[in-house]
Formats: C-alpha cells, structure tokens, sequence
C-alpha cells in the first residue's frame, strides 16, 4: 500500500501542565532544540530544520511583497492579514519562544522523539493524566503530535519506523498542486484528496506541527478548536481568510507552493 496512505498526523487538546523527562538534547539548531532522538535521526531533524530557514525567508519575503502573489491570494485571500502571516513565519523561522519567561513551558521549540512513556508527560486542566508516547501508539499510523500549550512537536515511532523520514524527507523543487481549471479547483491525486502527495514530505509534516504551537495560543483566544486542520488543499483553498490564518496547512501549503516556485492556483471566490 502507497505510504501516504498510512500517515497520521495529531494535536493533543491544551494541558494544563506538562514537562519533558529527561532533558536530553542532542542537537540545537539556533532557538530550536532536539531531544531524545539519538544522533542519526537528530541529525536529520536538525538538516530538516536547518533546510526550512531559508525557505521560510523565502515564503516571508513574498509576504511582503508589494502585491499578493498567486499562492498567497489561494491560500490566505485578504492582503489585510499579510502582517499576522508574516509575523507567524518570522517566529518559526526564529524558533521565538512560545510561551512568557518564568512560566512553565517557557524557551523555543523543542522537538522530541518519543518511543517510550515518561519522556513527555502532563496533566489535562481536567486533571487526566497525559503520557505523549499514549498518543502516539493510540493509533498505529500516528507519526506526529504537537501538544497543545506546550512548546513540544512530538515525533511518534511510526515517524521513524514507516521509513517515510528516510523516503521522503526532502520535498522536490518545482513539485506543485496541479489545478483543475474547468473546475476551478486542485485536482485530486491517487490519495483521493488534493495535497498529500506534495506536502507529506517530513520536512513538510514537521513545518506542520510547529505551526500548530505557533497558531494554538491565538486559536485559543479566538475560541478555535487547537489543531484545526485539513490535508486536502481545497479544504484550506475554501476557507475564509480568517480561518486560513487559523489552519497549519494555509501556511504549509503557502509555503510548499513559493518553495516549488508554483504559478498556477484555483481563483478564489469574491
């Protein structure tokens, strides 16, 4: 079975507390950090991360270009919120701390590789008790999480074991949506959906869930369910402008479309 198929991908609901055991990091790349990964698969974390920098400048720079660019206006419509978007790719390319000095999950992003109970735990404000590596293997196919208030992407063993960070680590340039024009839509691929087969790349997968941390705290003000999300794009190329800027994928498809130096888009709705 083709293995974009099997790929899940998660975001666990806000904790009210939680904590990394034990603080072993391997590799920092600037503000970001690695940990429990050992050396092979940090290092290829730390080559993911370092890959995406100056794509995100990139992805930046066309933000702030002085007209909308084709993939900006799919994916996120309204030049009003240029500054918001540019403001959350300016943060991760930084790796910007998530969350105030002194509180419990203050610092950058860390990445974690969890393959084991005990390396992330917390607590719902429910007071349920949360174990990362539960999640993880709730479901066999779960490759990834980001845990809700917390600066914390979670690599699942499936990340590691599916052989998809092997196979697919790095995206091709110039790889695009292809676009229905008849139908005024992108076309859909042999995963049924329109996307997959572009941005389940791992560095893609891993640019996913640190938007999440990045976009969890605003959802949260703006009553957003954390972790909203969809892997087709012409879910996220139907979204209003405001809840684009809610959707981790507005930014990975924008991303992955000024990256693959993509012209052709589906024509948004007045």
């Amino acid at each position: 079975m083709f293995l974009l198929l099997l790929f899940v991908v998660g975001v666990v609901h806000h904790l009210a507390a939680a904590h990394l055991l034990p603080r072993e990091t391997y590799y920092r790349v600037g503000e970001y950090a690695i940990a429990s990964c050992g050396s092979e698969n940090g290092r290829l974390v730390g080559k993911m991360l370092e890959r995406l920098q100056p794509i995100l400048v990139k992805a930046i720079q066309d933000v702030e270009s002085s007209t909308m660019s084709p993939a900006y206006r799919a994916f996120f419509k309204d030049a009003e919120n240029t500054a918001y978007v540019s403001n959350i790719l300016a943060n991760i390319t930084a790796g910007t701390p998530i969350h105030p000095p002194g509180s419990v999950n203050e610092g950058g992003p860390v990445v974690v590789c969890v393959n084991s109970t005990g390396v992330i735990a917390g607590t719902f404000p429910s007071g349920e008790k949360y174990d990362a590596y539960d999640g993880c293997t709730s479901n066999p196919r779960m490759s990834s999480q980001s845990a809700s208030g917390t600066p914390y992407v979670v690599l699942c063993p499936f990340f590691w074991t599916s052989g998809f960070a092997t196979r697919r680590t790095f995206p091709r340039e110039n790889e695009c949506l292809s676009v229905d024009t008849r139908r005024n839509r992108f076309r859909e691929d042999i995963t049924g959906l329109a996307g997959p087969l572009v941005t389940h790349y791992a560095m893609w997968v891993l640019l996913e869930q640190i938007v999440h941390i990045y976009l969890i705290p605003e959802q949260l003000k703006r009553g957003v369910a954390p972790g909203f999300k969809s892997d087709d794009a012409n879910d996220v190329f139907a979204l209003s402008s405001d809840r684009a800027l809610m959707s981790a994928n507005s930014y990975v498809f924008y991303v992955a479309s000024v990256y693959g130096n993509c012209k052709q888009f589906p024509t948004p709705k007045a």
